[in-house]
């Protein structure tokens, strides 16, 4: 695995780190795979789009559901799990291919998250997103912060966090429904939402 994190580099590098990273990323797949798997089912083609380790794509694969993973880059630390890779911008896969794209904490990690939505609509009949919401500027700080320090990437994140508020506009915007949509905290400072959302 190659990637643009040096400090992940150097951690997979050495097998006792690149073991004891993965150990610790399998932990929270399984936190992040019991609370969406409600929401999928068998049989069903499922995008993961930006599941950067794979350990979630990984974990839902093995309760039998058809997950393929989608990145711009190789960040998989599953040697069994390789995403496909493009450029950002169009997805190469059909109109409808997919049932459900995942979007798992990735949208405040892109410049534009209305494009990444937009593309995610068009290949798939419904989205399944969870990301981080904040509720003031100075939240928002306290959460990009921690963020970078759980991902440790301290460069070149644009960190587009928003508000509950703004997240559900921008779902509008585009013409995705809202379906559903539970809210959850972590680590005291972070605030998280699920929406399932339909075209």
């Amino acid at each position: 695995m190659k990637s643009s994190n040096k400090l992940l580099d150097v951690l997979y590098k050495y097998n006792l780190s690149k073991k004891l990273v993965y150990q610790i990323l399998k932990v929270r797949a399984r936190d992040l795979a019991n609370i969406i798997s409600p929401y999928l089912k068998k049989g069903e083609l499922i995008l993961d789009i930006g599941p950067a380790s794979c350990t979630v794509t990984e974990t839902l694969i093995k309760q039998d559901l058809k997950v393929f993973p989608l990145d711009v880059e190789n960040f998989s630390i599953v040697d069994t799990v390789l995403p496909t890779l493009y450029d950002g911008y169009r997805m190469p896969f059909k109109d409808d291919q997919f049932e459900t794209s995942l979007i798992l904490f990735v949208l405040h990690h892109t410049p534009d998250p209305t494009e990444v939505l937009a593309e995610a609509r068009r290949i798939s009949r419904k989205i399944l997103v969870l990301e981080d919401i904040v509720t003031s500027p100075t939240h928002k700080f306290m959460t990009a912060a921690l963020d970078s320090l759980m991902n440790l990437e301290f460069y070149d994140q644009p960190h587009t966090n928003k508000s509950d508020e703004e997240w559900r506009s921008i779902f509008g915007e585009i013409g995705l429904k809202l379906l559903d949509k539970e809210y959850q905290s972590s680590a005291v400072i972070m605030k998280h939402a699920l929406y399932l959302l339909e075209k």
